[in-house]
């Protein structure tokens, strides 16, 4: 967690400068609502993962205490290198099951499910816990890999991933794509075209792909279109968590058969029982009828919502550095609070009629935190800086969404080229 917080930082430092590129170069690899999101994505990630901190056991800590054949050095560079060729491998398979057991795929699908691919993409991170895929990073326990550096191999994985979330960057060396997961490959995996479902499952070393037969390179006559076959159509960052669980179990619970009943889960992702099938027809897109989803916003909403969220960025920042001095109680009402932040801003980006309401709320909330947090810190004046920001962002938001609101949600429609024959 803590190599991450380092990173975030630069993470929005590399948003930026590839928000430019795009600008300059006029490619339009960014949508507005679909990159707050991401962003809101990520940060629900890490908000469940201070609370997720807070449990003190894990079995990876009690095998590597009571279990592990060999107790390997923290000091040595050589039980570094092993042990991150070794998480990788790890996460390899971790994430090739993530694709094909339907439970699993529910956690991880909120990373796939945006419909663009930049560096925001990288941050989509699951909130919920993957359901077999932790096990198998067991064995790094067993033969005495210490918790310490293989959180920290975990968060250096982690931060490899995020670069590779790019089309500004066509191929790296031949000797590079050769042993390094890169932008070109990762596309293909988050690609919805046939050929490249299921495809580059590796998060540093592509060489895994290569040796388990699941690896495809990126074709140059093939245009790739982005996302899941069963659409998101929403920006709120809970029911991006929620979505694949609750067809689930819309399924388990409308089925006749027993038996489906419990198979479901674990059967691979779009699997469906055959009475459910023709009871419950469930709309699923290809790379030939994928609409982009997305609600038309004014400028002014644009502009408000892009304010606001730097500034919901700025305060859960805070809050993550300052999160491990602070009590379990404190730390789970702050989280209550940023997750009321992300949640309220998606029912603005949708155009909520409930958003108009709850907007205030989330003002007012928030300033009152921020006050008492300047309070405690003993800052002078902090009722009257609070109070004056809260005003300016009461008066700004009744200004901009009640003279230029929508009275509908209008979903901006592209139109995908026709893909080439052999896709």
């Amino acid at each position: 967690m803590s190599l991450i917080l380092f990173a975030i930082p630069l993470f929005l430092l590399l948003i930026i400068i590839e928000l430019i590129v795009d600008k300059m170069r006029g490619t339009q690899f960014y949508q507005f609502n679909d990159a707050i999101n991401s962003l809101s994505i990520g940060i629900f990630s890490r908000i469940t993962g201070i609370l997720k901190a807070a449990i003190p056991i894990s079995f990876y800590f009690y095998l590597y205490e009571n279990f592990a054949i060999w107790s390997l050095s923290e000091q040595s560079l050589l039980v570094w290198f092993f042990a991150f060729v070794a998480y990788d491998l790890a996460y390899y398979w971790s994430h090739r099951l993530n694709h094909r057991i339907g439970v699993m795929w529910g956690s991880h699908v909120v990373h796939h499910s945006s419909e663009e691919y930049n560096l925001t993409t990288a941050l989509r991170q699951t909130s919920t816990p993957s359901l077999l895929g932790w096990t198998l990073y067991l064995p790094l326990a067993l033969i005495g890999v210490s918790p310490t550096v293989a959180i920290a191999c975990g968060s250096l994985n982690l931060i490899y991933q995020f670069w590779v979330h790019t089309r500004h960057i066509n191929k790296m060396p031949s000797w590079y794509e050769a042993i390094f997961v890169t932008p070109s490959h990762h596309r293909v995996h988050h690609a919805l075209n046939r050929d490249y479902i299921d495809k580059n499952y590796a998060g540093v070393f592509i060489l895994w792909d290569k040796l388990f037969n699941s690896f495809q390179a990126e074709k140059d006559n093939v245009s790739i279109v982005y996302g899941v076959s069963h659409q998101l159509k929403s920006w709120n960052p809970i029911w991006a968590n929620l979505q694949v669980y609750s067809c689930l179990l819309s399924d388990a619970l409308n089925t006749r058969s027993w038996r489906d009943k419990i198979v479901l889960w674990f059967k691979p992702p779009g699997w469906r029982p055959d009475d459910v099938t023709a009871s419950h027809p469930r709309g699923w897109v290809t790379t030939k009828t994928m609409n982009k989803y997305d609600v038309a916003l004014s400028p002014y909403l644009k502009r408000y919502l892009l304010a606001q969220f730097i500034i919901v960025i700025g305060l859960v920042l805070a809050f993550f550095i300052s999160a491990h001095s602070l009590s379990l109680p404190m730390n789970a009402t702050l989280c209550l609070l940023a997750t009321l932040n992300l949640v309220v801003i998606s029912g603005v980006q949708e155009q909520k009629g409930w958003a108009l309401w709850f907007e205030p709320i989330r003002i007012l909330s928030t300033s009152l935190a921020v006050y008492l947090a300047l309070d405690a810190l003993e800052v002078e004046n902090g009722i009257w800086l609070t109070s004056v920001a809260c005003l300016i962002l009461l008066a700004t938001f009744y200004y901009v969404n009640v003279a230029t609101w929508s009275n509908s949600n209008k979903l901006a429609q592209y139109t995908l080229q026709d893909e080439p024959a052999e896709q």
